[in-house]
Protein backbone atom coordinates (compact mmCIF):
# COMPACT_ATOMS: atom_id res chain seq x y z
CA UNK A 1 0.00 0.00 0.00
CA UNK A 2 1.04 3.38 -0.61
CA UNK A 3 3.01 5.18 2.17
CA UNK A 4 2.71 9.06 0.47
CA UNK A 5 -0.27 10.66 -0.39
CA UNK A 6 -1.70 13.90 -1.29
CA UNK A 7 -5.02 15.89 -2.40
CA UNK A 8 -5.22 19.03 -4.80
CA UNK A 9 -7.88 20.80 -5.96
CA UNK A 10 -7.61 23.27 -9.43
CA UNK A 11 -8.78 26.87 -8.33
CA UNK A 12 -10.41 28.99 -11.18
CA UNK A 13 -7.88 31.82 -9.99
CA UNK A 14 -5.03 30.21 -8.28
CA UNK A 15 -4.22 27.06 -10.07
CA UNK A 16 -3.10 23.94 -8.84
CA UNK A 17 -3.70 23.97 -5.06
CA UNK A 18 -2.63 20.89 -2.53
CA UNK A 19 -4.65 21.24 0.14
CA UNK A 20 -3.34 17.83 2.33
CA UNK A 21 0.06 16.12 2.28
CA UNK A 22 1.67 13.26 3.83
CA UNK A 23 4.27 12.83 4.91
CA UNK A 24 4.60 17.00 4.58
CA UNK A 25 8.05 16.50 3.17
CA UNK A 26 6.68 15.24 0.03
CA UNK A 27 7.62 17.17 -2.76
CA UNK A 28 5.42 18.18 -5.44
CA UNK A 29 5.81 20.83 -9.04
CA UNK A 30 3.48 22.16 -10.76
CA UNK A 31 4.43 20.56 -13.92
CA UNK A 32 3.16 17.02 -12.00
CA UNK A 33 0.25 18.11 -11.16
CA UNK A 34 -0.90 19.27 -14.52
CA UNK A 35 -0.12 16.13 -15.86
CA UNK A 36 -2.30 14.18 -12.82
CA UNK A 37 -4.80 16.59 -13.67
CA UNK A 38 -5.34 15.70 -17.12
CA UNK A 39 -5.49 12.24 -16.51
CA UNK A 40 -8.98 12.83 -15.79
CA UNK A 41 -9.99 15.15 -18.08
CA UNK A 42 -10.91 11.97 -20.46
CA UNK A 43 -12.52 8.72 -19.45
CA UNK A 44 -14.87 6.65 -16.94
CA UNK A 45 -16.19 8.46 -13.93
CA UNK A 46 -14.13 7.15 -10.79
CA UNK A 47 -11.30 5.24 -12.14
CA UNK A 48 -7.91 5.02 -11.09
CA UNK A 49 -5.50 6.35 -13.38
CA UNK A 50 -2.14 5.05 -12.71
CA UNK A 51 0.86 7.25 -13.74
CA UNK A 52 4.57 7.37 -13.98
CA UNK A 53 5.62 10.86 -13.53
CA UNK A 54 9.29 12.58 -12.57
CA UNK A 55 10.48 9.30 -10.74
CA UNK A 56 7.11 8.91 -9.51
CA UNK A 57 4.71 6.12 -9.57
CA UNK A 58 1.05 7.92 -8.96
CA UNK A 59 -2.43 6.45 -8.80
CA UNK A 60 -4.82 9.36 -9.00
CA UNK A 61 -8.81 9.48 -8.05
CA UNK A 62 -11.60 12.11 -9.14
CA UNK A 63 -15.43 11.97 -9.11
CA UNK A 64 -17.80 13.84 -10.79
CA UNK A 65 -19.56 15.59 -8.19
CA UNK A 66 -16.40 17.12 -6.81
CA UNK A 67 -14.82 18.81 -9.92
CA UNK A 68 -11.55 19.78 -9.76
CA UNK A 69 -10.48 17.82 -6.93
CA UNK A 70 -8.27 14.36 -7.42
CA UNK A 71 -6.81 12.45 -4.32
CA UNK A 72 -2.59 10.85 -5.19
CA UNK A 73 -1.24 8.05 -3.80
CA UNK A 74 2.35 7.43 -4.25
CA UNK A 75 3.09 3.55 -5.27
CA UNK A 76 5.86 1.86 -3.82
CA UNK A 77 7.98 -0.59 -6.95
CA UNK A 78 6.46 -3.69 -5.44
CA UNK A 79 2.86 -2.52 -5.32
CA UNK A 80 0.65 -3.69 -8.06
CA UNK A 81 -2.56 -1.34 -8.86
CA UNK A 82 -4.44 -3.89 -9.97
CA UNK A 83 -4.56 -6.08 -6.79
CA UNK A 84 -5.42 -2.54 -4.73
CA UNK A 85 -7.30 -0.43 -7.14
CA UNK A 86 -10.54 -1.22 -5.73
CA UNK A 87 -8.81 0.02 -2.01
CA UNK A 88 -7.51 3.12 -2.99
CA UNK A 89 -10.83 3.66 -4.79
CA UNK A 90 -12.84 3.92 -1.58
CA UNK A 91 -9.98 5.96 0.16
CA UNK A 92 -9.87 8.12 -2.27
CA UNK A 93 -13.65 8.32 -2.25
CA UNK A 94 -13.49 8.94 1.32
CA UNK A 95 -10.77 11.61 1.38
CA UNK A 96 -13.27 13.42 -1.37
CA UNK A 97 -16.59 13.19 1.07
CA UNK A 98 -14.63 14.48 4.10
CA UNK A 99 -12.48 17.52 2.15
CA UNK A 100 -15.88 18.64 1.39
CA UNK A 101 -17.13 17.92 4.24
CA UNK A 102 -14.80 18.39 7.32
CA UNK A 103 -11.41 19.26 5.78
CA UNK A 104 -10.03 19.69 9.68
CA UNK A 105 -10.78 16.26 10.51
CA UNK A 106 -9.14 14.83 7.68
CA UNK A 107 -5.57 13.31 8.03
CA UNK A 108 -4.07 11.14 5.44
CA UNK A 109 -1.71 9.36 8.00
CA UNK A 110 -4.42 7.79 9.69
CA UNK A 111 -6.47 6.58 6.67
CA UNK A 112 -3.63 5.30 4.53
CA UNK A 113 -3.25 3.29 8.31
CA UNK A 114 -6.94 2.57 8.84
CA UNK A 115 -7.21 1.60 5.59
CA UNK A 116 -10.59 3.68 5.81
CA UNK A 117 -12.44 3.48 2.42
CA UNK A 118 -15.95 4.24 1.33
CA UNK A 119 -18.48 2.19 -0.69
CA UNK A 120 -19.74 3.36 -4.08
CA UNK A 121 -23.12 5.29 -3.76
CA UNK A 122 -25.94 2.71 -3.21
CA UNK A 123 -29.42 2.44 -4.51
CA UNK A 124 -30.91 3.90 -1.20
CA UNK A 125 -28.65 6.76 -1.35
CA UNK A 126 -29.76 7.29 -5.19
CA UNK A 127 -33.15 7.78 -4.47
CA UNK A 128 -32.34 10.29 -1.63
CA UNK A 129 -30.64 12.47 -4.10
CA UNK A 130 -33.65 13.13 -5.83
CA UNK A 131 -34.79 15.09 -3.33
CA UNK A 132 -31.97 17.02 -2.81
CA UNK A 133 -32.80 18.34 -5.98
CA UNK A 134 -35.88 20.68 -5.81
CA UNK A 135 -36.84 20.01 -9.81
CA UNK A 136 -35.71 16.15 -9.82
CA UNK A 137 -38.64 16.14 -7.16
CA UNK A 138 -41.40 18.34 -8.94
CA UNK A 139 -40.66 15.82 -11.95
CA UNK A 140 -41.32 13.20 -9.67
CA UNK A 141 -44.38 14.65 -9.08
CA UNK A 142 -45.86 15.03 -12.34
CA UNK A 143 -44.99 11.30 -13.53
CA UNK A 144 -47.12 10.00 -10.45
CA UNK A 145 -49.83 11.81 -12.12
CA UNK A 146 -48.60 10.93 -16.18
CA UNK A 147 -46.59 7.74 -15.93
CA UNK A 148 -44.81 8.00 -19.56
CA UNK A 149 -44.73 11.39 -20.89
CA UNK A 150 -42.29 13.32 -23.70
CA UNK A 151 -38.91 14.83 -22.55
CA UNK A 152 -39.66 17.83 -24.32
CA UNK A 153 -44.10 18.29 -22.43
CA UNK A 154 -41.96 17.47 -19.09
CA UNK A 155 -39.43 20.47 -20.01
CA UNK A 156 -42.20 22.93 -20.58
CA UNK A 157 -44.40 21.88 -17.12
CA UNK A 158 -41.34 22.05 -14.99
CA UNK A 159 -40.79 25.60 -16.96
CA UNK A 160 -44.12 26.53 -16.35
CA UNK A 161 -43.78 25.20 -12.46
CA UNK A 162 -40.49 27.41 -11.62
CA UNK A 163 -41.43 30.15 -13.78
CA UNK A 164 -38.14 30.22 -15.18
CA UNK A 165 -36.93 29.52 -19.53
CA UNK A 166 -33.40 28.64 -17.35
CA UNK A 167 -34.47 25.45 -16.54
CA UNK A 168 -31.97 22.32 -17.62
CA UNK A 169 -34.18 18.99 -17.69
CA UNK A 170 -31.51 16.82 -18.06
CA UNK A 171 -29.95 18.22 -14.25
CA UNK A 172 -33.29 17.75 -13.45
CA UNK A 173 -34.38 14.17 -14.81
CA UNK A 174 -30.75 12.53 -14.30
CA UNK A 175 -31.12 12.08 -10.78
CA UNK A 176 -34.43 9.59 -11.58
CA UNK A 177 -32.40 8.19 -14.06
CA UNK A 178 -29.52 7.58 -11.76
CA UNK A 179 -31.58 5.94 -9.20
CA UNK A 180 -33.49 3.43 -11.87
CA UNK A 181 -37.14 5.39 -11.37
CA UNK A 182 -37.15 6.45 -14.74
CA UNK A 183 -36.18 5.32 -17.84
CA UNK A 184 -35.88 7.48 -21.31
CA UNK A 185 -36.32 5.95 -24.67
CA UNK A 186 -37.08 7.27 -27.96
CA UNK A 187 -40.74 6.07 -28.81
CA UNK A 188 -41.17 7.30 -32.63
CA UNK A 189 -39.67 9.99 -33.24
CA UNK A 190 -40.31 11.51 -29.62
CA UNK A 191 -37.96 11.38 -26.17
CA UNK A 192 -40.14 9.69 -23.57
CA UNK A 193 -39.68 9.05 -19.68
CA UNK A 194 -41.37 6.15 -18.40
CA UNK A 195 -41.82 5.83 -14.34
CA UNK A 196 -40.48 2.44 -13.86
CA UNK A 197 -40.05 3.04 -10.11
CA UNK A 198 -41.48 4.93 -6.76
CA UNK A 199 -40.17 5.66 -3.86
CA UNK A 200 -41.73 6.35 -0.44
CA UNK A 201 -39.60 8.65 2.08
CA UNK A 202 -39.90 8.09 5.72
CA UNK A 203 -38.62 7.17 9.05
CA UNK A 204 -39.25 2.64 9.97
CA UNK A 205 -39.10 2.41 13.66
CA UNK A 206 -35.71 0.74 14.65
CA UNK A 207 -37.20 -2.77 14.50
CA UNK A 208 -33.96 -5.00 14.16
CA UNK A 209 -31.79 -2.73 16.93
CA UNK A 210 -34.81 -2.70 19.22
CA UNK A 211 -35.11 -6.69 19.19
CA UNK A 212 -30.51 -6.58 19.48
CA UNK A 213 -31.08 -4.34 22.39
CA UNK A 214 -33.54 -6.57 24.18
CA UNK A 215 -30.46 -9.10 24.21
CA UNK A 216 -27.29 -7.36 24.22
CA UNK A 217 -28.51 -4.45 26.30
CA UNK A 218 -31.41 -5.55 28.24
CA UNK A 219 -30.82 -3.01 30.87
CA UNK A 220 -31.68 -0.53 28.24
CA UNK A 221 -34.64 -0.99 26.93
CA UNK A 222 -37.05 0.82 29.31
CA UNK A 223 -35.50 4.29 28.35
CA UNK A 224 -35.46 2.95 24.56
CA UNK A 225 -39.08 2.05 24.60
CA UNK A 226 -39.87 5.71 25.88
CA UNK A 227 -37.62 7.04 23.13
CA UNK A 228 -39.44 5.11 20.95
CA UNK A 229 -43.23 5.79 22.04
CA UNK A 230 -42.64 9.95 22.46
CA UNK A 231 -41.74 9.64 18.71
CA UNK A 232 -43.95 7.45 17.27
CA UNK A 233 -46.95 7.03 19.40
CA UNK A 234 -47.17 9.74 22.25
CA UNK A 235 -49.96 9.88 24.89
CA UNK A 236 -53.09 12.37 23.93
CA UNK A 237 -53.08 15.23 22.58
CA UNK A 238 -50.00 15.11 21.43
CA UNK A 239 -49.76 12.99 17.89
CA UNK A 240 -47.06 10.84 16.65
CA UNK A 241 -45.15 10.39 13.54
CA UNK A 242 -47.36 8.94 11.17
CA UNK A 243 -45.90 8.69 7.13
CA UNK A 244 -49.06 7.35 5.92
CA UNK A 245 -50.89 10.76 5.73
CA UNK A 246 -51.91 12.57 2.93
CA UNK A 247 -49.42 15.22 1.67
CA UNK A 248 -52.58 17.61 2.25
CA UNK A 249 -52.85 16.73 6.02
CA UNK A 250 -51.70 19.51 7.57
CA UNK A 251 -50.14 16.89 10.05
CA UNK A 252 -48.69 15.34 7.36
CA UNK A 253 -44.62 14.97 8.66
CA UNK A 254 -43.95 14.05 4.62
CA UNK A 255 -43.21 17.16 2.92
CA UNK A 256 -40.97 18.71 5.89
CA UNK A 257 -39.40 15.54 6.96
CA UNK A 258 -38.04 14.30 3.75
CA UNK A 259 -35.32 16.88 2.75
CA UNK A 260 -33.85 15.88 6.25
CA UNK A 261 -34.23 12.16 5.43
CA UNK A 262 -32.72 13.01 1.99
CA UNK A 263 -30.01 14.73 3.37
CA UNK A 264 -28.75 12.20 5.97
CA UNK A 265 -29.04 9.37 3.59
CA UNK A 266 -27.18 11.37 0.50
CA UNK A 267 -24.34 11.73 2.94
CA UNK A 268 -22.20 9.27 2.17
CA UNK A 269 -20.47 9.13 6.26
CA UNK A 270 -24.02 9.75 7.64
CA UNK A 271 -24.93 6.93 5.80
CA UNK A 272 -22.06 4.69 6.65
CA UNK A 273 -22.91 5.83 10.46
CA UNK A 274 -26.46 4.86 10.20
CA UNK A 275 -26.09 1.45 8.29
CA UNK A 276 -24.24 0.28 10.80
CA UNK A 277 -26.60 1.46 14.02
CA UNK A 278 -29.50 -0.53 12.03
CA UNK A 279 -27.85 -3.78 13.83
CA UNK A 280 -28.40 -2.55 16.95
CA UNK A 281 -26.42 -0.51 19.53
CA UNK A 282 -22.78 0.28 19.64
CA UNK A 283 -20.22 2.45 21.41
CA UNK A 284 -18.61 4.95 19.18
CA UNK A 285 -15.26 2.90 18.65
CA UNK A 286 -17.02 0.08 17.81
CA UNK A 287 -18.65 2.06 15.22
CA UNK A 288 -14.93 3.31 14.20
CA UNK A 289 -13.74 0.05 13.58
CA UNK A 290 -16.30 -1.57 11.80
CA UNK A 291 -15.98 0.98 9.07
CA UNK A 292 -12.78 2.06 9.06
CA UNK A 293 -13.39 5.67 9.71
CA UNK A 294 -11.63 7.69 12.34
CA UNK A 295 -13.58 8.60 15.70
CA UNK A 296 -13.60 11.97 14.99
CA UNK A 297 -15.16 11.67 11.71
CA UNK A 298 -17.92 8.96 13.29
CA UNK A 299 -18.65 11.17 16.42
CA UNK A 300 -19.46 14.40 13.66
CA UNK A 301 -22.11 12.46 11.95
CA UNK A 302 -23.35 10.68 15.39
CA UNK A 303 -24.21 14.35 16.86
CA UNK A 304 -25.33 15.44 13.20
CA UNK A 305 -28.17 12.75 13.94
CA UNK A 306 -28.61 13.35 16.97
CA UNK A 307 -29.77 16.27 16.31
CA UNK A 308 -32.24 15.32 13.56
CA UNK A 309 -33.75 12.65 16.40
CA UNK A 310 -32.19 9.92 14.56
CA UNK A 311 -30.54 8.48 17.23
CA UNK A 312 -29.98 9.02 21.10
CA UNK A 313 -26.98 8.38 22.90
CA UNK A 314 -27.27 6.41 26.02
CA UNK A 315 -24.70 8.13 28.26
CA UNK A 316 -24.17 5.71 31.29
CA UNK A 317 -23.61 2.80 29.12
CA UNK A 318 -21.46 4.47 26.33
CA UNK A 319 -23.44 3.47 23.63
CA UNK A 320 -25.55 5.23 20.50
CA UNK A 321 -28.85 3.37 19.62
CA UNK A 322 -31.10 4.32 16.25
CA UNK A 323 -34.49 5.75 17.47
CA UNK A 324 -35.97 6.39 13.92
CA UNK A 325 -34.43 4.49 10.43
CA UNK A 326 -34.64 6.71 7.62
CA UNK A 327 -35.34 4.56 4.47
CA UNK A 328 -36.11 5.02 0.44
CA UNK A 329 -38.84 2.34 0.38
CA UNK A 330 -38.80 2.35 -3.59
CA UNK A 331 -41.61 0.07 -4.91
CA UNK A 332 -43.60 -1.07 -8.56
CA UNK A 333 -45.69 1.64 -9.39
CA UNK A 334 -48.57 -0.37 -9.61
CA UNK A 335 -51.26 2.91 -9.41
CA UNK A 336 -50.00 4.16 -13.12
CA UNK A 337 -51.68 0.95 -14.78
CA UNK A 338 -54.74 2.28 -14.68
CA UNK A 339 -53.51 5.65 -15.64
CA UNK A 340 -51.89 4.13 -18.95
CA UNK A 341 -54.99 2.62 -20.29
CA UNK A 342 -57.44 5.81 -19.43
CA UNK A 343 -54.35 7.75 -21.26
CA UNK A 344 -54.37 5.18 -23.96
CA UNK A 345 -58.62 5.12 -24.09
CA UNK A 346 -58.18 9.19 -24.58
CA UNK A 347 -55.28 8.34 -27.58
CA UNK A 348 -53.00 10.60 -25.39
CA UNK A 349 -50.21 7.74 -25.73
CA UNK A 350 -49.88 6.00 -28.68
CA UNK A 351 -50.33 1.70 -28.33
CA UNK A 352 -46.53 1.56 -29.20
CA UNK A 353 -45.83 3.87 -25.42
CA UNK A 354 -48.29 2.24 -23.49
CA UNK A 355 -46.98 -1.18 -24.54
CA UNK A 356 -43.58 -0.19 -24.74
CA UNK A 357 -44.37 0.87 -21.07
CA UNK A 358 -45.83 -2.41 -20.04
CA UNK A 359 -42.21 -4.37 -21.14
CA UNK A 360 -40.17 -2.01 -19.32
CA UNK A 361 -42.04 -2.72 -16.44
CA UNK A 362 -41.82 -6.68 -16.73
CA UNK A 363 -37.92 -6.53 -17.27
CA UNK A 364 -37.19 -4.48 -14.26
CA UNK A 365 -39.84 -6.27 -11.86
CA UNK A 366 -39.84 -9.93 -13.26
CA UNK A 367 -36.89 -10.91 -10.45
Amino acid sequence: MPEAAFIVQLDDFQGFIVKKRHPSSLALTETMLNLVFFEHQQGEEEAIRDSDIEGMRIASFAMEVFPGWTVCFVLNEDDVLEEISEELTGMGRFMLELMNADPESLEIEEILAKKSSMPAVDDEQKAAAIFMTPSSALLLERLHTEGVESTAKLSMWLKNQIQSENVDLLEAITPLMDSGLVTVEIIGKLETAFLMKDVFPHRAPPVKSFKATSVAHPNLMPRYEEYLKSFFSPDPPTRGYNPTLPVTDPNSPILEDREKIARILSNSIYYAVLDCLRNGPLRLGQIASQISFPDGVVQGALWAMEAERIVANFEEEGVWALITNPKMEIFMPEFILPIIASKLEEKKVGSDTARRYLELLVQTWSE
